[in-house]
């Protein structure tokens, strides 16, 4: 790298300030390596400061249309108020060394800051497969659906035709990378794996001291299985009537938490299910280390079958055999690693049996638990990432 003081700005309107993998990965491995971090983001309200951490930060309010969040954001998507040339103007004055941006829509400025009189390096950090995002999770019909099929293909060519202009692409998985290299040089364009950096956070909880049978962690929705977690739940309890089954996570849209809380009502599972908000990255942990068996329930979506799961890793690394979808990464990894059951995400007796299969042998339960730290410590801590991409930004720096 160029000096010790080599400046990276990340920019990002989607992700938070405390981001997962934004923040307590990408951004705390730059500042450990003596890169100047700072962070240019969308917020509920504006603000600056420098995090705990070392981060330099600022928030650029998003405006506030109407008071449906969702609605909102998708207001802001079509009027976004001048928020990217804020972004652009607060980013340009930063004078970066590197910019490194992790949002679709932030490549409305990506051309412009690399042509910014500093030379920059600008990196796009690609997180999700933004096409299929569109045909998933719009519900469209009729016209609709037609104009939604044309848009998710204007947006997949689009981001291309942008990400030529960069220095760099990084994408979390294989299926974005070869999608990126099939119109730009291999040579710019990699994986940076979504790996753990939470080893050092595992407890050696005994068997016997965990709360939770079956923990969920992540955003929480129908298409992630969050009813299908729930019958299962219900078929289960039949046999192990003191099962406890936790979902921990944000609910989307607002009201699923209130058709989940129904649910559980009605089927008189108010002693077996446990739905618990989000709490900070630095939180989790005292979660899983309590918790016996790690489910990822995603429903055979376009999307599903393409993103690689952070919480596959986190599950491997706390010993918690996996119940997962049997397609896509998740069903790779529990097969590959041998760490847990791959069932029908459709199908809640499957799931269920799977379930109880792992928590009625202990032997079994062993075997899975061991196989995903042992694989975890070997293959798939944040550390390994951290070496590559400090490795990208020096090569890129020093060309």
């Amino acid at each position: 790298m160029k000096s010790n003081t080599t400046k990276v700005c990340f920019l990002a309107d989607i992700h938070n300030l405390l981001d997962d993998r934004v923040y307590w990965k990408e951004a705390l491995s730059l500042k450990k390596n003596g890169y100047d971090v700072h962070y240019i983001l969308a917020g509920n309200k504006a603000e600056k400061g420098i995090t705990e951490e070392g981060i330099n930060f600022i928030k650029i309010k998003r405006r506030i249309y109407v008071k449906n969040r969702f609605l909102n954001y998708l207001f802001n998507k079509i009027f976004p108020g001048g928020l990217y040339s804020k972004m652009f103007s607060k980013a340009a004055a930063i004078k970066a060394d590197v910019y490194h941006f992790h949002d679709l829509r932030v490549n409305k400025i990506g051309k412009k800051l690399k042509l910014l009189p500093c030379q920059p390096i600008v990196i796009y950090d690609v997180h999700e497969p933004h096409s299929e995002n569109i045909l998933d999770y719009l519900n469209t019909k009729g016209i609709f659906t037609f104009i939604k099929n044309i848009y998710a293909e204007y947006i997949r060519r689009w981001e291309i035709k942008c990400a030529k202009n960069y220095d760099f692409i990084i994408t979390t998985e294989e299926n974005l990378r070869d999608r990126f290299r099939k119109k730009i040089p291999s040579d710019k364009v990699d994986i940076i794996y979504n790996y753990t950096n939470l080893e050092n956070t595992r407890e050696n909880t005994d068997y016997k001291d965990k709360i939770y049978d079956v923990i969920y962690c992540g955003g929480i929705t129908k298409l992630r299985g969050a009813f299908k977690i729930l019958e299962a739940a219900k078929i289960a309890s039949r046999e192990k009537n003191n099962l406890k089954v936790l979902f921990l996570g944000s609910y989307f849209p607002e009201n699923l938490k209130s058709e989940m809380q129904e649910f559980i009502k009605q089927n008189n599972l108010e002693g077996n299910v446990i739905l618990h908000d989000s709490v900070p990255y630095t939180r989790v942990s005292e979660f899983y280390n309590k918790s016996k068996i790690g489910l990822g329930i995603f429903l055979p979506i376009k999307t599903h079958r393409i993103i690689l799961q952070i919480k596959i890793f986190e599950y491997m690394n706390y010993g918690l055999p996996i119940v997962g979808s049997n397609f896509g990464h998740i069903n790779d990894y529990i097969k590959k690693e041998n760490i847990g059951i791959a069932v029908n995400p459709e199908e809640p007796k499957e799931i269920a049996g799977a379930i109880l299969k792992i928590l009625n042998n202990p032997e079994l339960f062993r075997k899975y638990s061991d196989n995903g730290i042992a694989a975890v410590d070997k293959k798939y801590r944040w550390d390994f990432m951290e070496k590559k991409l400090i490795g990208i930004y020096s090569n890129l720096l020093n060309r």
